[in-house]
């Protein structure tokens, strides 16, 4: 990340952690390891409610960030990710990572909270060979709100990917969800 795509992504932050301290008080916030009130934490693949038993997706290791996603659909869209978010946490995403020899994730579709985002297209992370991409503008998903994510894939096949950003929540959610 550049200083630009720093200041987005605190910006990103702090609104968030602002809204969360509206919303939980008295409850405050505490930092990544908080002994009291609310945190922060690195965003994994738990935090939007995905296990092995999870459709479309299975959740690789006890506290690992990455999806395996079988794609099904070549050069279509395929939904990836849907779940409505805990009472306890905000999610902050911004950017996504794809960990393949050969990637061919194409693009990405988000709606959260009933808004449509603009289609993210992630052929640029290929002609440049890097593994990750930060955007522009974090998606903050709120607590109970509903989030999906489709993607489109050039083949078939399981493809090692997920989303990079930020879970603020409850101690008592950071400490139980590992």
């Amino acid at each position: 990340m550049d200083a630009r795509t720093d200041a987005i992504v605190a910006n990103a932050v702090a609104t968030c952690v602002a809204d969360a301290e509206n919303l939980w008080a008295p409850e405050v916030f505490d930092g990544p390891f908080p002994k009291n009130g609310f945190g922060i934490a690195k965003l994994r693949a738990v935090d939007f409610g995905y296990m092995a038993s999870a459709l479309n997706t299975s959740y690789i290791g006890n506290v690992t960030n990455i999806w395996s996603y079988s794609c099904t659909n070549a050069a279509a869209w395929n939904t990836w990710i849907v779940t409505t978010l805990s009472t306890d946490c905000y999610v902050v995403i911004t950017g996504f990572f794809n960990l393949d020899a050969a990637p061919d994730v194409e693009a990405l579709k988000f709606i959260a909270d009933g808004i449509e985002y603009p289609i993210i297209d992630l052929t640029e992370m290929d002609a440049f060979d890097v593994a990750d991409a930060y955007w522009a503008h974090p998606i903050i998903v709120r607590p109970t709100k509903k989030l999906q994510v489709s993607l489109k894939c050039r083949t078939t096949g399981t493809k090692f990917i997920g989303l990079l950003g930020y879970v603020v929540a409850k101690r008592s959610y950071l400490i139980n969800l590992i």
